[in-house]
């Protein structure tokens, strides 16, 4: 019982805190991403029927709980997400903090990115939970992942209308592996020991997509 007062009080706390500073009601927000891994674009650097994105799954969230961070180590959710492209354990895990007020909504895709292709999830904010992540496994791949992280829809006084940029891959450094392999290969799974940091695929000198976007993310404010 002391937990779940606590919890709400320090939800209220960052809803004040948040209000104070002149933010007032709530936001839905589009998020889509697009994937640009096809073989007109990347060549013989990826198999000949391209690559896809895992059915992308997200939320909105407070400052005061992040699903992952860059340089940090993956969550057995992220890490579901980057060998499987299963994303029920982070949905799980994303609903059940509904109640505690870190997380606002939960979204998940109901199927693949495919090359060329373009998925969309909608997300709602308010002032105490104005940031957004979204994210999926480049699929095959060992456990590489696509990714927008903690994104703040609430800027100098308002809900922006609308933000775009571009999406690169990133290893959460939790399997070995170099090739584009089927995630259900268990045979072709290389656990790192120990663990490593999520990081850029670029900074690694075996990145297959040598350096270059591998898809393009638009968020825009719908209501």
């Amino acid at each position: 019982m002391i937990r779940k007062v606590l919890a709400v009080f320090l939800t209220l706390a960052l809803f004040e805190a948040a209000v104070g500073s002149g933010c007032s009601g709530q936001a839905v927000y589009q998020v889509s991403f697009t994937n640009l891994l096809t073989p007109e674009n990347f060549g013989e650097l990826i198999p000949s029927t391209g690559l896809v994105f895992s059915p992308l799954a997200g939320a909105s969230h407070s400052n005061r709980f992040s699903f992952f961070t860059i340089r940090g180590f993956a969550s057995p959710q992220v890490e579901q997400i980057a060998e499987t492209g299963q994303n029920g354990r982070f949905v799980a895990q994303a609903t059940n903090l509904v109640p505690t007020g870190k997380v606002r909504s939960v979204a998940s895709a109901d199927g693949p990115t495919m090359p060329g292709t373009t998925t969309s999830l909608l997300f709602t904010v308010d002032c105490a939970r104005p940031f957004i992540t979204m994210l999926g496994m480049v699929a095959p791949s060992p456990d590489w992942i696509v990714q927008i992280n903690n994104r703040n829809m609430f800027r100098d006084g308002m809900f922006i209308s609308s933000e775009n940029g571009t999406l690169i891959a990133y290893d959460t450094g939790t399997d070995d592996g170099r090739e584009f392999t089927s995630p259900v290969d268990a045979s072709l799974d290389i656990p790192t020991e120990p663990q490593k940091n999520i990081a850029p695929l670029v900074e690694d000198e075996t990145d297959r997509f040598e350096g270059r976007i591998i898809g393009t993310f638009d968020i825009r404010k719908v209501e």
